[in-house]
């Protein structure tokens, strides 16, 4: 048996009976084909990147299971004329049967991840600063420099132009 996760988005509308009827029917299809369910997660009331049947929002779920190649065409056709689901997608994870506790982040991973996004980026260090001035002050001597030596040549330039009147 191969190892498949089905990631599907329900209507927010509808009542917590209806969305965990609609969930238990497709979890019926996959047990029904010899399928076996590891793992189920509710992700919730989520924003959808754009508009799907006049929606904003949508209940997201994700299904972790093992089966055979000849379920998915029943499972994704039941989804596809089921009216609550708004969209799917199914993919394959591994040629035989997972360990589902390496698919499933714990907690603690979450909130670090969290952490680190929440975190402001800071600048550099005072110290890396001011290596970086003395090295822009460096930088701007040299560039005068060379203006002067340009406009030496500029001065002689603008004399013949005013030698013509």
């Amino acid at each position: 048996m191969r190892t498949y996760e089905t990631i599907f988005i329900l209507d927010p509308d509808l009542s917590d009976e209806d969305t965990e009827k609609s969930l238990a029917k497709i979890q019926d299809i996959i047990t029904s084909q010899n399928g076996t369910i590891a793992l189920t997660e509710r992700w919730g009331k989520r924003k959808l990147a754009y508009r799907v049947r006049k929606k904003t929002k949508g209940n997201y779920f994700r299904l972790v299971y093992y089966a055979e190649g000849s379920l998915i065409a029943p499972l994704e056709r039941i989804l596809r004329i089921t009216e609550e689901v708004y969209k799917f997608i199914t993919v394959k994870l591994a040629d035989k049967e997972m360990d589902i506790a390496s698919l499933v982040t714990s907690d603690e991973e979450e909130s670090k991840d969290e952490e680190k996004r929440s975190t402001p980026r800071r600048g550099p260090l005072k110290r890396d600063r001011d290596d970086n001035d003395e090295d822009k002050d460096k930088n701007d001597e040299d560039n005068d420099d060379k203006d002067e030596k340009e406009d030496v040549g500029d001065d002689d330039e603008k004399e013949d132009v005013g030698d013509d009147d």
